[in-house]
Order: C-alpha cells, then sequence, then structure tokens
C-alpha cells in the first residue's frame, strides 16, 4: 500500500470535511426556509435565536463556519481569501458567504499543502502565537468548525426545525459488504 505523505492526510481530514459540512449546511439552511415558511416564522426570529444567553446566536454560528474554513485554508492557497464571516445581514448574505467559501475551498488542491503541512500558522484570535499546521487542523479549526455548526444544528433544533443526524452528516456513500 502507498504511504501517504502527511500534506495529503493534512488536506483530506480538512477541505474534504469542510466542503461536506458546509453543504450539508446548505441543505438544512434549506429545510430551515421551508420550515419557517409553512409555520409563519420569520427568519429573524430564527436567526436572532440561541441556546443559552451568553452563546452565540445562530446567526454568528453560521458566520463561524464560514470563517474558520476559509481562516485555515488561506494559508495554503494560492490567491486571497474571501472575505466572509463578518459582514453578512440577512440570510441571504450568509447563505452566498457559505457558497462563496465552498467555491474558495473547492479551488484548494492537496498539492497546494506540500512543503507547508509543517509550517507554523498564527492563530486567528491572536497572532503574536501559533501552532504547527497539523495542530492547527486537529487543536482548533476542526473542533471550532464543527462546534460552530453543531450548535447551528442545536438550536434549529431547537426551534422546532425538522432535522435529524442524517441532515448533519449527509450521505455517507457506504457500500453493500461482501459476505464472506
Amino acid at each position: 500500500m502507498a504511504e501517504t505523505k502527511t500534506s495529503e492526510a493534512l488536506y483530506s481530514f480538512t477541505i474534504p470535511v469542510f466542503i461536506r459540512t458546509l453543504t450539508n449546511l446548505e441543505k438544512m439552511l434549506r429545510k430551515t426556509e421551508e420550515h419557517a415558511s409553512g409555520h409563519k416564522i420569520e427568519l429573524e426570529v430564527l436567526l436572532s435565536a440561541r441556546l443559552y444567553p451568553d452563546m452565540y446566536n445562530l446567526f454568528q454560528q453560521l458566520q463561524y463556519a464560514c470563517f474558520l474554513p476559509v481562516d485555515f485554508a488561506k494559508h495554503f492557497a494560492s490567491g486571497p481569501a474571501p472575505r466572509v464571516g463578518y459582514d453578512e445581514s440577512n440570510l441571504d448574505e450568509l447563505k452566498g458567504s457559505i457558497k462563496q467559501t465552498i467555491e474558495y475551498l473547492e479551488g484548494i488542491s492537496a498539492t497546494q499543502f506540500e512543503g507547508r503541512e509543517t509550517s507554523t500558522l498564527p492563530l486567528f484570535f491572536d497572532d503574536s502565537r501559533g501552532l504547527a499546521a497539523e495542530a492547527y487542523a486537529d487543536r482548533l479549526t476542526l473542533p471550532n468548525f464543527l462546534f460552530h455548526v453543531s450548535m447551528a444544528y442545536a438550536i434549529l433544533r431547537h426551534n422546532g426545525v425538522p432535522l435529524g443526524k442524517s441532515d448533519f452528516l449527509g450521505p455517507l456513500g457506504a457500500v453493500p459488504m461482501s459476505a464472506g
């Protein structure tokens, strides 16, 4: 079996995970709009919903779901990163940011990680400190990204949007097992 390079592994457990999860999030937001319309709920009510008073609301959770993968990926991209997760003011703009984030991530290949997988990346909240790229991915970006997407899912479920685990996970691409 061929040995997987560290750069390929780092790419594989970040960029495709971000894309798949954001694609699932897009679908959850379509269900949210259908639910809101069918139950005569203003979208602003859902976007301002939160699980606890000191937690981010749905809108902010969605902004972070865009910001975090872009912040990580920009260290491996050849061009400038889109500005997402900052200036959105409504659901349509957030959906645009999710789409823009996915498109940006789709433009990054595993080869762009070569030679950069051991780089120290500055922390997005304190650029005077940094982590090695793999540690940045598995200690900060992935857990943080999945936390914010999970909180968005929980807020939506808490507010009656009919979502299940399969909406969060999306299609698995599982294949039949051979008897043996």
